[in-house]
């Protein structure tokens, strides 16, 4: 009697969502999409708040490298996933930024390769691991979600022993600033904003970490977190056609000047944190190189002192920092992949993973006019409220089709 034998790699059953399916590797690539979430939370970062060692590991071996071995096994699982709505617009801006990188002064090209394949890897092992099941696609927002509001909770606890210098709550890890620890209590609030539980206690459950989220994201003082949280809330409830939404809406609307307007002087005194400055400089760097940019991960400074006395070595807006790094073509190719998004995520409003990918959608809008202005960058905050909309909108159903599991 012969011994049993495992079959090679290309015979590996790797099936997904629409075949008879091979829930190991689904299910390794789930644990990797919240092995990067906890990573951001909890991990040691390196210099300017980038993963460190211990992060990038974790995540290869759990989400970059199942996803690789997926792609290469079962191309035809590569090519369905590359035409997609939106991806082929997407891979076109990420041939172009490859190829930016022959006159870009990037002082590590191989280091700017490797973050755009992880982005690729975390969109395609994302599309695999949820699929359009719609059970899934709520574990994997409700279990992020957890994980933040601990990191939350840890911080506060963190911040009320050893305040800061600046008295603005910050995470851990790469999310140890204030705007990128706001921008992550606001994307796990809209992660579970639109779901509805069945029982009580996954609903106190819901609202108790939307409260602890909240309270974080108010102890940051990131105006641009919470003024991009309020415009998105605002729309979800006012497309909502339901009783009580109007009734939601009010509240929100009291809560939020509830907060406002004590901590206005405070908020107020910061003035404009050199906006206007940068986005003239980056005008005028952009402007010498308008066509091809000055490519990808190009190192520049832009002379504006800030309150670390150095100069700033971003433009702090997506949009302009585009311009500069991948010059027009680059904008233009963004802008359809952001555009087409937010359509895709207006259409589908009618159940919760179209209205979560709609409310990041209007979130990060937002957001990315003041911070987070790297687009293609290593797993950080913006993360979560570009790439993860966006992957989660790959398997979001064609207008009129009903998905699996309770919208």
């Amino acid at each position: 009697m012969t011994p049993d034998l495992k079959p090679p790699l290309s015979t590996v059953d790797l099936s997904f969502p629409g075949e008879p399916t091979a829930p190991r590797w689904r299910n390794l690539l789930f644990v990797g999409l919240l092995v990067v979430i906890a990573g951001m939370s909890f991990l040691p970062a390196g210099p300017s708040f980038n993963p460190g060692k211990p992060f990038q590991y974790l995540a290869a071996l759990t989400l970059y490298l199942p996803a690789l071995i997926i792609a290469i096994a079962r191309p035809g699982r590569f090519l369905d996933f590359a035409r997609r709505p939106l991806m082929p617009v997407l891979l076109l801006l990420f041939a172009w930024a490859l190829l930016s990188l022959s006159w870009s002064n990037a002082k590590r090209p191989h280091d700017e390769f490797l973050r755009l394949l992880t982005v690729g890897l975390f969109l395609f092992g994302c599309t695999l691991a949820v699929g359009r099941d719609v059970v899934r696609q709520r574990a994997l927002l409700a279990s992020g979600a957890g994980i933040l509001a601990v990191s939350a909770v840890a911080a506060m606890v963190h911040f009320a022993i050893r305040p800061t210098v600046d008295n603005r709550l910050v995470g851990f890890g790469v999310m140890a600033n204030a705007n990128l620890f706001g921008a992550a209590m606001a994307a796990g609030i809209l992660w579970l904003w639109p779901w509805r539980w069945e029982t009580r206690n996954r609903r106190l459950l819901k609202w108790l970490a939307m409260g602890v989220m909240a309270t974080a994201l108010m102890l940051t003082f990131s105006r641009s977190a919470m003024l991009a949280l309020a415009f998105s809330l605002f729309v979800l409830l006012v497309v909502r056609h339901r009783d009580r939404a109007l009734q939601r809406l009010l509240l929100l609307i009291a809560v939020g000047l509830g907060i406002a307007i004590p901590a206005y002087p405070e908020l107020a005194e910061r003035g404009l944190s050199l906006r206007p400055q940068l986005f003239a400089h980056a005008m005028e760097l952009f402007q010498q190189h308008p066509w091809l940019g000055l490519g990808l991960g190009a190192d520049f400074t832009l002379p504006v002192i800030g309150g670390n006395g150095q100069y700033q070595v971003h433009t702090h807006n997506l949009f302009t920092q585009l311009a500069v790094e991948l010059g027009i073509p680059g904008v233009l190719l963004w802008s359809a992949v952001w555009l087409g998004l937010g359509w895709r995520a207006w259409q589908r409003r009618d159940i919760a993973t179209g209205r979560v990918v709609l409310g990041l959608w209007l979130f990060a809008t937002v957001m990315v006019q003041f911070d987070l202005p790297h687009l293609i960058d290593s797993p950080r905050p913006g993360w979560l409220i570009l790439w993860l909309p966006l992957a989660l909108s790959l398997s979001l159903p064609s207008s009129g089709s009903k998905p699996s599991g309770p919208a």
